[in-house]
């Protein structure tokens, strides 16, 4: 009796190890080599779910499907096996049971990509706007790097009128690929007004950041639409910024840098040999300036910009500004631009030297046809050598008022 218990313990002991080698191994296996793998576990989940999903590449429907319902058995809880059964089902023409089968598995594997497009795929052909909406938004939760190949799916919902409202609903929500969705779509082939309908409704979605919208503002724009543009813009703007609204938008400067509003706001940055800023206590008036610094070095700067909408007719600029050692060969001009020809309607005398404050004005007209404008501070350099600038520059109380006729005949 004594002898039989210890060689009843080597013998457990061995099965054990074996069981354990032997699921060792099909764990290894299970990817790389399927077929292997079931033959050290027969009933191993995984290695039954690859050996499934490669006889499906393979196109070998009863094998996968085999595969498939052993896999499911082994691992009820797995979603991927009923994938490959529902497209067994899709193959054979089954659509009923496919929809059926694929809805199951994305309920058990949420996260399962090639699930998820198929219910997609499936949503568009039955036009089912809302579901499409939820599955490609499930997608691109899961996997942003998708929009690219899922752009031309999302746009077709955004020019699509029925099925507007459940992408928009969508869109509400603030996504994470929303930016770059409504990028894409700025840019898509679509006609504007196929498009604007859908930018159009944004407005009532008031999350939507303005830089979220800029990309369409820039597509109007580029196709001379700047009238199209600005209604779409100031309808974003927040409405504590609205009595900053004129022929120059904040032309004070009393709204901070970083919280400027877009393209018909002021659009300022710094380069390489000059640091460009918002001042306190330096204007003539209101709180802010505008001051640019310059370092000596050459600095092609036409970095103060904002986009305008003048109706056709004479006009006239106004400004502050104050020089500090400004030295420069060609100074500093305010330029009119028609948008987007790039027509000069107008340039100022240059800004250069030593001055205190003091007003300065320039008068253009704008032509019939240049619905959109470009107000610019730039160096009017015509090689790189004129460039080179030193000194500060403050602005202030920029303004664009009409110059009536009468005023023009009393002159």
């Amino acid at each position: 009796m004594k002898k039989t218990l210890p060689v009843f313990a080597l013998a457990v002991l061995a099965f054990v190890a074996w069981r354990v080698l032997g699921l060792g191994m099909a764990d290894h296996f299970a990817r790389s080599d399927p077929e292997r793998a079931l033959a050290w576990r027969s009933d191993h989940p995984e290695a039954l779910l690859q050996a499934a999903l490669r006889h499906a590449a393979a196109k070998d429907w009863p094998a996968a499907k085999a595969h498939a319902e052993r896999a499911l058995r082994a691992r009820p809880i797995d979603g991927r096996p009923l994938r490959v059964l529902a497209q067994v089902a899709d193959q054979s023409g089954d659509k009923a049971r496919a929809l059926t089968l694929y809805r199951q598995a994305a309920r058990l594997a949420p996260r399962d990509l090639p699930t998820r497009v198929w219910l997609l795929q499936h949503a568009l052909e039955r036009r089912d706007a809302k579901e499409a909406a939820a599955q490609l938004d499930a997608l691109l939760r899961l996997q942003p790097a998708l929009l690219s190949e899922l752009q031309a799916q999302a746009d077709l919902l955004a020019v699509t009128p029925p099925a507007r409202a459940a992408l928009l609903k969508t869109l509400a929500a603030a996504p994470p690929w929303r930016a770059a969705f409504l990028a894409g779509l700025a840019k898509a082939a679509y006609p504007i007004d196929a498009i604007a309908p859908f930018f159009a409704a944004l407005k009532h979605t008031p999350d939507t950041p303005m830089a979220e919208i800029d990309p369409w503002i820039a597509r109007l724009r580029s196709e001379n639409r700047a009238l199209q543009a600005y209604v779409t813009w100031v309808n974003r703007i927040p409405d504590n910024q609205r009595e900053a609204l004129g022929n120059v938008f904040d032309g004070g400067f009393e709204i901070a840098q970083e919280q400027q509003p877009g393209a018909f706001a002021w659009q300022a940055s710094s380069l390489p040999g000059a640091t460009a800023y918002w001042s306190a206590n330096r204007g003539t008036v209101g709180e802010n300036s505008y001051v640019v610094e310059f370092e000596g070095r050459r600095t092609p700067f036409a970095h103060l910009n904002q986009a305008l909408v003048l109706p056709p007719g004479d006009w006239q600029l106004s400004w502050r500004a104050k020089g500090v050692r400004l030295d420069s060969p060609r100074g500093l001009v305010w330029q009119i631009r028609c948008d987007p020809a790039g027509t000069v309607l107008a340039e100022s005398v240059p800004m250069m030297g030593h001055f205190e404050w003091r007003e300065q004005t320039l008068a253009f007209t704008v032509p019939p046809g240049c619905e959109g404008q470009q107000l610019g501070l730039r160096i009017p350099a015509r090689i790189p050598a004129e460039t080179v600038m030193n000194g500060t520059l403050w602005l202030d109380a920029v303004g664009i008022t009409p110059v009536l006729k009468n005023s023009l005949a009393a002159e």
